[in-house]
């Protein structure tokens, strides 16, 4: 009886350093975001400037971790790392398409830019993991 592999580690070390780099992309260009949010803080004074410093923190905060996450976890194929920016980036995509994206505040092309940013890492990570799971299972 011989075996053989259907996906090799390699492939899934290759798709989850990928996916890692997408979403260090989304981690850099939420970064900016952040900073952008903290300028528009600036001109404000009160309960104003402090929720929207307190918006800007909570990005940056987003942002940081999903690069953390990237770097250490995704990069490694982890299983962990996978679901972690997987839900985090995913729910701040899915919040700003739907409160910024679809009421209109934003063009199109702009604002599907980043979702479309984090659906890359998605499905590179997603493509890492499926080739770690059948890289561990013979075919007979």
């Amino acid at each position: 009886m011989e075996t053989r592999k259907i996906a090799t580690a390699a492939e899934g070390a290759t798709w989850a350093r990928i996916g890692a780099g997408f979403y260090v992309v989304w981690g850099l260009f939420h970064l900016r975001v952040a900073y952008d949010i903290y300028e528009l803080g600036v001109g404000q004074s009160g309960l104003t400037q402090g929720r929207i410093f307190q918006l800007a923190a909570y990005m940056l905060t987003i942002s940081l971790f999903v690069i953390s996450v990237a770097v250490l976890k995704n990069s490694r194929n982890d299983r962990t790392g996978y679901w972690l920016n997987l839900i985090v980036a995913g729910w701040a995509d899915l919040i700003w398409v739907a409160v910024v994206v679809a009421p209109g505040y934003v063009g199109l092309l702009r604002g599907l830019a980043p979702p479309a940013i984090f659906l890359a890492g998605a499905a590179a990570t997603t493509l890492a993991r499926r080739a770690r799971i059948l890289s561990d299972q013979p075919v007979i």
